[in-house]
Parts: structure tokens; C-alpha cells; sequence
């Protein structure tokens, strides 16, 4: 059996969004350490910018083909622009600013089983059986390391567990939300992308530019203007985590293009088994959880069962 391109798009994608992830948190907190509000907004606007910058560019690069642009064609990626990466962005960059980047893209995991059911639901795309218990391993991978923060189970140095014990029940609110709104834009970028003309560096343009309306319109405020005055460690890592961001929302879009939600979409899930991983490594200690390491497995497994063919 050959290599999947999509498979290996996904999983480049997800290597590059755990690292963007874990730059970003590096980038809030030095904004924090400043004494400054939150900098989800001001991190949302640079992100934004930068990618739309990059996308366009590469986009009329390539070669702009403007007879594919239509109000048929155009609207799904323009409606879930709003979702993901606008409101995605605001709500992802709080909920690391919250409670980390570790907890924050473990709670996120569970879209893939938003992303499935609609799939199947609207797209009428295939489960396999042996996909669906992958499903539920990563997933329920997740709900494990969401068990640790209210569980003794002598692992109390343990870096994962201490972000999840001082997070409260109002700040979960925010990844959960971030999942919700990711689920159900995957759905609607894979319904574009399947009678889109263009290739899909202009697809992943559009997308983006909704966000970019949003955040500009913010950043014209005289709150927006106050808040974009970030240190300059934080800005550098805004900017170093854009470049990461490009090249996980390049492979995502070429992974859908070339795969299936069911099966891109749980790949794309293995960014919070990466992002504790890097938490770990910063860290420099080796996971004391016996949960934890519960949920990475699930998690391996999982992902492996989705990859199985039918």
C-alpha cells in the first residue's frame, strides 16, 4: 500500500500547528508579563494580517483565475471564514492566554467527532467502522486529560495536570467554543473545496479574509489601537508563529482537497498529542500521569484505526 499524500499533508499540518500553538503561548504570556489586557484580539490582528499577506500573494503568484470567483462558489469558505479562523482565532488565542496551550488544544481535540457526524450528515461521506473507533480512542483521549483536573492520582508535579487544576469552569467555555465552531467549518470547507475551480492556496485566501474585515474594523478602534501595542518579545513570536500557522493551513486545505473529512480531519487532531509533547520537552521532564500517558495511547491508537483502509 503507497503513501497517502493526504495523510501526509494532514500530519504535516498538525506538526505545524502544534508548533505554532506552543509559540503563540509564548507570545501571550510575554504580553501578560507586561501587565497589559488580554492579547487575544491584538495576537488575532497579526495572525490575520500576515496570513492574508502571504496567501494572496501566493495566490496571485500562481495566478489568480478570476472566472472561478462566483457568489456560488465563493460563500462557503466566506461563511466559515467567520467561524474558523475569525471567531476560531479570537477564542482559541483567550483560551491559551487561560489555561495554556497544552489544555487548550487537548479540549479542542474533540472536533473531529463534530467534523464526522456532519460529514456523514451533510456531505453523506462514509464512516468506516474501524474510523469511528479511531474516532472515539482520540476523542476519548482527550476526555481523559480532562479527567486529571479533578483527579489525585500522585501526580502532582506533573506540568499538564498543574494547567489543568488552576484553569476554571468559565475558562473551558473557550476552547469548547473554538471546537464547536472548527467541527462545523471543516464541514463547510470541504463543501466548497468539492466545486471550487481554483486550487486551493486561493480557496484558503478567502477564507482568510473574512477575518481579516473583522479585525481591521477592531483595530481601528481606539481599544483596538491600545491593545496593539505589544512588546516587541511578543511580536517576534506572533511573527514566527505566522509562519507556521501558513504552512498548517496550506496542508490542511491540500489534505481536504485531495482526502475526506472523516479521514484528513482526525489526522489533523493529532495537534494536542504534539502540543504536550513540546509542553513536556520545555518543560524537561518526562509526563508523571498515569492519565496523561492513558491518553497519549488512546490517542496513537486512534489515529493509527483511522488510517486503516476499507
Amino acid at each position: 500500500m503507497g503513501i497517502d499524500p493526504s495523510a501526509v499533508l494532514a500530519l504535516t499540518a498538525a506538526l505545524a500547528f502544534a508548533l505554532y500553538t506552543v509559540v503563540v503561548e509564548k507570545g501571550l504570556t510575554a504580553v501578560d508579563d507586561a501587565g497589559d489586557a488580554s492579547p487575544a484580539l491584538a495576537a488575532a490582528f497579526y495572525f490575520t494580517v500576515v496570513a492574508c499577506v502571504v496567501f494572496w500573494a501566493l495566490a496571485g503568484a500562481r495566478g489568480l483565475n478570476w472566472s472561478a470567483f462566483s457568489l456560488e462558489t465563493v460563500w462557503p469558505f466566506v461563511i466559515a471564514g467567520v467561524a474558523y479562523p475569525a471567531l476560531f482565532r479570537f477564542l482559541y488565542y483567550e483560551s491559551i492566554d487561560r489555561v495554556g496551550a497544552a489544555v487548550s488544544s487537548a479540549i479542542m481535540g474533540a472536533y473531529p467527532a463534530v467534523s464526522a457526524l456532519a460529514a456523514v450528515a451533510a456531505l453523506g461521506e462514509v464512516l468506516p467502522s474501524a474510523a469511528g473507533i479511531g474516532i472515539a480512542l482520540i476523542v476519548g483521549g482527550v476526555g481523559l486529560l480532562q479527567l486529571t483536573q479533578t483527579t489525585d492520582d500522585g501526580a502532582g508535579r506533573d506540568v499538564v495536570r498543574q494547567k489543568l487544576a488552576a484553569a476554571s469552569p468559565l475558562d473551558f467555555l473557550f476552547p469548547v467554543c473554538t471546537m464547536l465552531l472548527t467541527g462545523s467549518a471543516f464541514v463547510l470547507i470541504k463543501f466548497g473545496l468539492d466545486s471550487w475551480p481554483g486550487d486551493p492556496v486561493t480557496a484558503t485566501a478567502l477564507t482568510q479574509t473574512p477575518a481579516l474585515v473583522i479585525f481591521g474594523a477592531w483595530a481601528l478602534t481606539p481599544a483596538g489601537r491600545r491593545q496593539l501595542r505589544v512588546p516587541r518579545a511578543a511580536l517576534y513570536a506572533f511573527l514566527a508563529a505566522s509562519a507556521c500557522n501558513i504552512v498548517g493551513w496550506l496542508g490542511q486545505f491540500y489534505a481536504l482537497n485531495l482526502g475526506t473529512v472523516v479521514t484528513v480531519v482526525p489526522l489533523l487532531n493529532t495537534i494536542p498529542l504534539l502540543v504536550l509533547a513540546f509542553s513536556y520537552i520545555a518543560a524537561r521532564q518526562l509526563p508523571r500521569s498515569p492519565r496523561v500517558i492513558g491518553a497519549v495511547l488512546a490517542i496513537i491508537v486512534g489515529v493509527t484505526l483511522v488510517r486503516v483502509p476499507v
